[in-house]
């Protein structure tokens, strides 16, 4: 039997049906609301099935996140794609005859987590600030979310650079993660697909330039 859930406006105390955007008696804009009571219910196996599903059913997964963008995920995938960057790491090390004791291997290990989440940060960052200069309207935390989860796409690239050496694997992946991302700004910060995608996908291309040609 179908339940229909109310959440109490907090502004005019009225119990509103959860599938309205805006409380109908105020106008008061209730998504925020909605999406913490979503992401409050989100389990650990939700994000992994969210993980799954990005290569499954990339663009409904990115609409369910964006209706629900939390940063646990995101950081789940960032700690998995720093794995991959820290034996990349040790590969790369012992390939050029070094010894690696166990400082040296810990220190690899935190760089690798470090420079993953830095990777994390100012690709939402460029895109966060290319989004705010069309006119999106959302949290930076939805962007990091995004981005986040879609450093899923990472994990070949950091695979085919393991088995290749070459840096130039990553800037499809990189690209991809912009388009994707774009397409869930669309939701999140009421933009047009179009104007979304394309701004993400300018914003990381210049990323790309800066990391690669200059």
């Amino acid at each position: 039997m179908f339940v229909l859930e109310y959440i109490r406006c907090p502004k005019c105390k009225n119990d509103v049906p959860i599938m309205y955007l805006f409380c109908p008696y105020c106008g008061l804009d209730l998504r925020f609301i909605i999406k913490e009571r979503l992401i409050a219910r989100l389990t650990i196996r939700d994000r992994l099935l969210r993980m799954y599903m990005l290569f499954r059913d990339p663009l409904r997964t990115i609409e369910h996140i964006a209706s629900a963008p939390d940063l646990m995920g995101g950081f789940i995938i960032t700690l998995l794609c720093a794995m991959i960057l820290f034996c990349k790491f040790v590969v790369l090390f012992q390939g050029h005859g070094a010894r690696l004791n166990a400082i040296a291997v810990g220190y690899l290990l935190i760089s690798s987590i470090t420079l993953q989440i830095i990777l994390w940060i100012s690709i939402s960052g460029i895109i966060g600030l290319a989004t705010k200069m069309v006119g999106g309207t959302g949290s930076f935390r939805e962007i990091l979310s995004l981005v986040g989860y879609c450093q899923i796409y990472l994990l070949p690239a950091h695979i085919l650079g393991l088995s290749t050496g070459v840096a130039y694997v990553y800037i499809p992946f990189l690209i991809f993660i912009a388009i994707m991302t774009g397409y869930g700004l669309s939701y999140t910060h009421l933009l047009k697909k179009i104007t979304a995608i394309l701004s993400a996908t300018i914003s990381i291309i210049v990323f790309i330039v800066f990391f690669y040609i200059i």
